[in-house]
């Protein structure tokens, strides 16, 4: 489908937009750089809109462009039966010098990788943006044909840092704590970052649409994409994890619960992890005969649809679970700096929970202070290339982030 006006662009960008921290990489990235461009992450995170978004900039600069847009989750048509089709399709209806073609749900096309690697090689001058919302079938169809040709994105939920930005809050310049800092931390934990919850007022909108984003993930995106037909026991392997988080994984713990094979329970594990709902961090080892050197632990990539898989979406149902999902949120935060994050654990079981580059951070959600613990002076005794440890509580969470 050519897109003939900017008007048309914009009726995709909701009037709320809420501006991405990555924004200005990915447009310099579309607007500039010849390799194709993917930006991969979950459903419903704004993909679709931060494209448009850059294409509208893009045509305000300078109107002189063809824009191609193509849906493949209901959009595939004859165009898509060969590479020359599309290419002669795209060619018949350019008026400009320059195109942009952006192709969204991109994985949905088999061979996808190798269709747009035929096109890219032509030496057209041609933009191609793809998204994708599965990172297995990214990386089978997309990522692997496409080495040396492409910029990769990965768009989350917004996170507590972003959050913060789009309310103007500078955190450089924060202090100390105030209302507004810990209200959206505790509103945040329930209800997580995803753009088209935030954007929306009341509660119990929030929670239909948490609803909504949960369920599309586990029915139509996890157990579709990857072939799984149980429905129960995909919902069970998401609750496990869910109730889980911040604990050592134990495959073994979720096969004997849930009576599934071990081959069943991988299976789910890697299909949760593979379409965003969840990511792992790995302990941090160098000494194998005292330190945890195998079991992950897991998160969830947004806090509110670890609590839609729980039934949890109301403040009384999560008081006991806060320490949990402080933790996930610094997991979030750090996870996203673009550094490795691990844990450490000894077999003696002196832990800390997260270390990110040369630093360390132990989650302390109701912990005022932020002195030192000893489990943070192990580790930075035995390990000098970590230079700092810090605890990090409700009253201090932004400066994981400065």
């Amino acid at each position: 489908m050519k897109i003939r006006n900017s008007t048309e662009i914009l009726s995709f960008i909701p009037k709320n937009y809420l501006r991405r921290q990555i924004h200005p990489k990915i447009l310099q990235s579309i607007k500039k750089d010849p390799e194709v461009t993917i930006i991969y992450g979950s459903r419903q995170v704004g993909k679709t809109v931060e494209v448009f978004k850059c294409l509208s900039l893009i045509l305000e600069e300078n109107k002189q462009n063809d824009i191609f847009f193509y849906n493949l989750d209901n959009q595939k048509g004859e165009d898509f039966d060969s590479p020359d089709k599309f290419l002669a399709s795209i060619l018949a209806q350019k008026e400009h010098d320059k195109t942009y073609v952006f192709i969204d749900e991109a994985q949905r096309l088999d061979d996808i990788g190798l269709f747009i690697k035929y096109l890219y090689d032509l030496h057209k001058d041609i933009k191609f943006i793809l998204t994708g919302s599965a990172s297995l079938d990214i990386k089978q169809k997309i990522k692997e044909p496409l080495t040396g040709r492409k910029q990769e994105f990965f768009l989350s939920p917004l996170d507590l840092r972003e959050i913060l930005f789009s309310h103007s809050i500078n955190l450089s310049k924060i202090g100390n704590t105030f209302s507004l800092l810990e209200q959206i931390l505790e509103d945040y934990m329930l209800f997580g970052g995803y753009p088209g919850v935030l954007t929306l007022t009341g509660s119990e909108k929030k929670i239909q649409k948490l609803n909504e984003i949960a369920n599309s993930y586990i029915l139509r995106d996890t157990l579709d994409e990857f072939g799984i037909k149980d429905e129960a026991k995909m919902r069970l392997a998401a609750a496990y994890l869910a109730e889980n988080i911040g604990s050592l994984f134990s495959l073994e713990s979720l096969v004997s619960m849930g009576g599934l094979t071990r081959h069943l329970a991988e299976k789910l594990i890697m299909a949760l992890e593979k379409s965003f709902v969840v990511f792992p961090i790995r302990p941090f080892s160098q000494n194998k005969a005292k330190e945890l050197v195998h079991r992950p632990k897991y998160y969830f990539w947004d806090p509110g649809i670890r609590n839609a898989v729980l039934e949890k979406l109301r403040p009384n149902q999560i008081v006991l679970d806060k320490g949990k999902l402080f933790e996930n949120a610094l997991a979030i935060g750090l996870n996203l700096r673009g550094t490795k994050l691990n844990y450490w654990r000894t077999l003696n079981q002196t832990e800390v929970d997260f270390i990110s580059g040369d630093r360390a951070f132990e989650s302390k959600y109701g912990q005022d202070s932020t002195s030192t613990t000893r489990n943070l002076q192990s580790l930075l005794a035995q390990y000098p290339q970590i230079k700092s440890g810090k605890v990090i509580g409700k009253k201090n969470y932004w400066e994981i982030y400065q």
